[in-house]
């Protein structure tokens, strides 16, 4: 049987629900070869997982997805894999991404307040539980007060842009987190490419020594897949895919392992990290 590869799950460091060790023994327990540890802005979840996978017998790719602003302000994810997550340069930039993520998570329910929703920022940091602030721990504790009945209606009604709650993130921009992962030793891959709104950032960030596209995942419909699959391997970039797994009940992400690829993408980047 072919061995797969889940290249995009998040833990309890960022803004998963499961520990890097849950994640781990839950990727040995289905079947997988070999999981990427990919959390938001933040390495503090990839030692865990790597003492798990030594444990468990199954590989973990040391990774991690860095938010960037683009243009008038869309979102692009940037993520990078084989990283050297003990890069002392890496680490201090993601210790500024975090001190922004908690002030834009203070600001979130600030708004929100100011809105008329009691929400606490201290049970906020709570289900952060130590690591990177993000909107769906916003959105968690929103569901908690019955504000909304889901973290999908929680974003829609208070968290995305023109919402009462919406805050910018930091404006990194995605050429400095390409620079960011390759200067960590590590593989540059766009993720979930179909969300862009045309392929000018790819190119660009090509130029600036993007390897990867992440061509497989959730909410990309099967056209997107085969279009990007078919741009990808005419410019020589290596395939990537993943579930972007957080394990929350009532996202709209499947669970770990609901999208793989090959294990042979896994080999593909380990040999690209090397060069």
């Amino acid at each position: 049987m072919e061995q797969r590869a889940d290249l995009h799950v998040h833990t309890k460091a960022s803004d998963g629900t499961l520990t890097p060790t849950e994640v781990v023994r839950v990727a040995k327990d289905i079947g997988l070869a070999a999981v990427g540890i990919a959390d938001h802005d933040t390495v503090d979840g990839i030692d865990e997982a790597l003492d798990a996978g030594r444990q468990f017998g199954i590989e973990i790719v040391p990774a991690i997805e860095i938010s960037t602003v683009y243009g008038s302000g869309d979102e692009v994810h940037i993520l990078g894999y084989f990283i050297n997550h003990n890069d002392t340069s890496l680490v201090e930039k993601l210790r500024v991404l975090n001190e922004a993520r908690w002030e834009r998570g203070r600001m979130m329910v600030e708004r929100l307040r100011a809105a008329g929703v009691p929400l606490d920022f201290e049970r906020v940091a709570e289900l952060a539980d130590g690591g990177a602030i993000g909107r769906p721990h916003v959105a968690r504790a929103l569901c908690e007060i019955g504000a909304a009945p889901s973290i999908d209606a929680a974003f829609g009604r208070y968290l995305v842009e023109g919402a009462p709650g919406y805050v910018e993130r930091f404006k990194l921009s995605p050429r400095d987190a390409v620079r960011m992962v390759i200067e960590a030793g590590g593989v540059a891959c766009c993720a979930h490419v179909a969300k862009l709104k045309d392929d000018s950032l790819l190119l660009e960030l090509i130029s600036e020594g993007l390897k990867a596209i992440e061509v497989y995942h959730p909410d990309h419909p099967a056209a997107a897949s085969k279009y990007y699959d078919k741009f990808a391997r005419q410019r020589g970039l290596i395939v990537t895919g993943g579930s972007d797994a957080h394990c929350i009940e009532g996202g709209h992400h499947g669970g770990i392992g609901s999208v793989t690829v090959a294990y042979d993408v896994v080999a593909e980047l380990k040999a690209a990290a090397k060069r």
